[in-house]
């Protein structure tokens, strides 16, 4: 039987142990403004000049590296003044003290990239090439996150922000400009899905675990919403848990908010602040398939998507240095099944909010 003590107890027993089994999140200073331009002006210089003696395959030295960025195929030319285009965008929202989002910087021109996606990859490859985030560069993304709970804060423009809504308040494009934030809280949880976010809040979830923050990208995470939980840690230290579906992709999910979205750009991520390292997987866990006893009605077979997806990540360096999430990467594979969290419906309608979260909090049975 759970009580709300001992709940709160064990989650001041993992705060304290998440700081001082972490070191303080390296805060990286925001570059000089006279830098970056002259930075990113280097670039366009090397652009044209390459250009003006036609030169190709056209090679840019990545910032700060022994690395080169290399441009081969014919093809690849109007990515590379794309890429032009793009460099001397983020040099005039920087000049003019102005930002954008991907989005609108689509929109202002969407014949001449094509689509967004395309746009999306110039702009990953153009923080790649100098080393900065986007945020650095003026250029930012359109949040899809939601956040609610005991939780205020100041926007940037020093609006009051009340999180205790019946559907949560969407998370700010622009997080670094947010301030003064302010809560009663024992934890925060990040839940994958939507669907969940909203039964929690349905649920009175904080009746069951006490006051808490509800946080949700509604699927694999936004930048905005990784940068606003790593600075929910930063600014009130509240340990945060990671509530996702007993499958390949839930787990890939918490993966992503913890140690960052692929492993090759882990150290600009670190930079970027977008990782929360302090999270913990508090479930769906797969070895809770059998010992809740969740019925076949609520299990789902493995495909061999799920199958190459878990190969790909019990292989990564995160993961095998996190013994407990590879182990539950294998249940799946020794059960060759899956359970969305909405499977717990099945034992009971509130038996997540009322029952599966108390005791897995209680028993500190996170990973």
């Amino acid at each position: 039987m759970t009580s709300l003590p001992e709940i709160v107890l064990a989650l001041k027993e993992l705060k304290q142990g998440l700081i001082t089994f972490h070191e303080p999140n390296r805060v990286y200073p925001q570059p000089n403004k006279q830098d970056l331009l002259l930075r990113i002006e280097s670039y366009i210089e090397l652009i044209v000049a390459a250009i003006s003696r036609g030169e190709w395959p056209l090679e840019l030295p990545v910032y700060g590296s022994d690395e080169k960025m290399i441009w081969r195929l014919p093809t690849q030319r109007r990515k590379c003044l794309l890429l032009f285009h793009l460099l001397a965008k983020s040099h005039a929202l920087l000049r003019t003290n102005a930002s954008s989002t991907k989005r609108d910087i689509y929109y202002e021109d969407v014949s001449l990239w094509g689509n967004q996606a395309a746009l999306d990859n110039l702009v990953t490859q153009l923080t790649r090439l100098v080393g900065l985030p986007r945020r650095c560069l003026n250029i930012g993304a359109t949040s899809k996150g939601l956040v609610a709970g005991s939780l205020t804060f100041l926007d940037a423009n020093g609006r009051v922000i009340q999180c205790q809504t019946p559907n949560g308040v969407l998370i700010p494009n622009d997080v670094e400009k947010l301030s003064q934030f302010r809560s009663n809280a024992h934890l925060i949880l990040v839940v994958e899905k939507d669907s969940t976010f909203q039964k929690l809040i349905d649920d009175r979830v904080e009746r069951s675990i006490g006051d808490c923050i509800l946080i949700t990208a509604k699927g694999y995470p936004d930048v905005n919403t990784r940068r606003f939980l790593r600075r929910l840690w930063d600014e009130l230290q509240l340990p945060p848990l990671a509530l996702v579906d007993a499958d390949p992709h839930g787990i890939s999910i918490h993966c992503v908010y913890r140690f960052g979205s692929q492993v090759k750009r882990t150290t600009l991520e670190k930079k970027t602040s977008l990782t929360t390292p302090q999270l913990r997987y508090i479930g769906l866990q797969p070895t809770d398939i059998e010992s809740l006893q969740i019925p076949d009605v609520a299990k789902l077979p493995l495909t061999a998507r799920d199958r190459c997806l878990i190969d790909r990540m019990v292989n990564r360096p995160p993961m095998k240095a996190n013994p407990l999430l590879c182990d539950q990467l294998m249940k799946l594979r020794q059960l060759d099944c899956k359970v969305e969290i909405q499977g717990l419906t099945k034992i009971h309608p509130q038996f997540l909010s009322r029952s599966y979260l108390p005791a897995k909090i209680q028993s500190m049975s996170w990973k």
